[in-house]
């Protein structure tokens, strides 16, 4: 894989990172079903896709998940506030963030 360099400080990437991987992990329903691919397009950009085989979440509530303070309709725990942070730092670093279905059946976060 070429070098890459992207607009995010270490400590930002560390917080996003362990933000959407911890939630992978948390709603995945097997211990080993979280995955992480990292892909490389044109030089410019890096996407980064953290799958799990959890139970998903609802297209309704996509975009709820990345409101301060939203937990989503089915988390009982958690403070409702990282994946509001993980959007928010990698929009000021120029990317996008999102939910979709994952192949293993859970969330994939692309």
């Amino acid at each position: 894989m070429p070098d890459v360099r992207v607009a995010i400080d270490a400590d930002r990437l560390t917080l996003v990172l362990v933000n959407l991987i911890d939630n992978a992990v948390k709603h995945g329903r097997t211990h080993g079903g979280v995955f992480v691919t990292v892909q490389t397009g044109d030089h410019r950009f890096v996407r980064v896709t953290v799958d799990d085989d959890g139970p998903g979440i609802l297209a309704g509530d996509r975009e709820r998940v990345f409101l301060f303070g939203d937990r989503g309709p089915t988390v009982a725990d958690g403070s409702g506030i990282g994946l509001a942070l993980v959007r928010l730092m990698i929009e000021r670093a120029g990317g996008r963030v999102a939910v979709e279905t994952s192949p293993l059946g859970g969330a994939a976060s692309p």
